[in-house]
């Protein structure tokens, strides 16, 4: 006989409710809060109880699964947390029409009744952490490019000319970075001496003594002869500088970011085969697999197409890339479960 104790989990709360498969209702459904008292009541009362085979059920509902799941997992209890779409796609009423006590009970149906297999997934695993990792890492990319468009408009109005001095991406590189930041402004670039301009440039990036004091006078010389949007004193002038600093530890996160992510990828025995494919680089392997997950714990690569969003359900125009990327998937599946087969014989 299984038992199960439905969880349907919302925001510092949650509905609970312990059935075993014969219906028989052990604990009737009733609301707790996320916090250690609350936990240990319901422990409690399922030590009193001592089911046969018990399992702890829940949806992935953001982040506030994870106090519930973190607890019972630390507890020894068998736990399992299944995205919200396969909720979705069996029982739409469990978010059409909230109510707390009759959703614990689909749940608990759920449960019982399907026949896919979850992967239990720690948060302590690789590929939770991975997939910490590179959600990490698209924030602060996303945040990158906000810092870029406010960066550049600040330099158009503080000093135009920079942007054909540092041409093209140069703009965003440390030496130009580095010389932003100590001197935002036209007018005091031109109050400098030439050995402060080519001493910024040079202790940035040691290229060349000569390229950089060739640099100097030619930065000092279209100083000069600038004119503006605001003046010096202008509140902006600061604001270019502490946008350049900003720009400049974004950038120094995102990269220590991408080494991390590739050396935690690297763990993973599906890293080679994925990187072996052309145009997927280390950055974008492990993006994979902290989305993906372990590739192999789906039954075939239908389920990994319908896990990706890629099961097409209707005709329409776009097929040929939807048909691309379930193509790749099917290769990517079919690599690395022959790869698993050969690591276990």
């Amino acid at each position: 006989m299984k038992t199960v104790l439905s969880v349907d989990v919302a925001k510092n709360k949650s509905m609970i409710m312990l059935i075993n498969s014969e219906g028989e209702i052990l604990i009737d459904t009733k609301e707790i809060k996320h916090n250690l008292v609350n936990f240990e009541k319901v422990k409690e009362e399922i030590t009193e109880i001592n089911p046969e085979n018990l399992t702890v059920f829940m949806e992935s509902t953001g982040t506030y699964h994870l106090p519930v799941e973190r607890y019972f997992k630390e507890n020894g209890f068998n736990t399992l947390v299944i995205n919200s779409l396969t909720t979705k796609n069996n029982y739409d009423t469990i978010r059409k029409t909230k109510t707390d006590k009759k959703d614990c009970y689909r749940l608990a149906k759920l449960f019982f009744v399907n026949e896919v297999e979850y992967h239990e997934l720690s948060k302590k695993d690789l590929y939770a952490n991975l997939k910490a990792m590179t959600r990490q890492y698209f924030y602060l990319t996303q945040i990158n490019i906000s810092y870029k468009n406010r960066y550049k408009r600040l330099i158009n109005i503080c000093f135009p000319e920079l942007e054909k001095i540092f041409k093209s991406s140069r703009i965003y590189e440390e030496t130009a970075l580095n010389f932003v930041k100590a001197f935002p402004h036209a007018y005091i670039i031109k109050e400098k001496r030439i050995d402060a301009l080519y001493n910024n440039l040079y202790k940035t990036n040691s290229r060349h003594d000569y390229y950089y004091k060739r640099l100097a006078h030619e930065i000092k010389e279209i100083a000069s002869n600038s004119y503006p949007g605001i003046d010096k004193d202008h509140s902006d002038v600061q604001n270019l500088s502490n946008i350049a600093e900003m720009l400049q530890n974004n950038i120094k996160n995102i990269n220590e970011l991408k080494e991390r992510m590739i050396e935690t990828a690297k763990q993973s025995p599906y890293f080679k085969i994925i990187n072996s494919f052309y145009g997927i680089g280390e950055v974008l392997t492990a993006e994979l697999l902290g989305e993906l997950g372990d590739i192999t714990r789906f039954d075939n690569h239908k389920q990994l197409i319908a896990f990706c969003g890629l099961d097409p359900t209707i005709v329409q125009s776009g097929k040929s890339l939807t048909a691309c990327s379930t193509k790749i998937l099917r290769m990517l599946y079919s690599m690395c479960k022959n790869n698993k087969q050969f690591l276990e014989e």
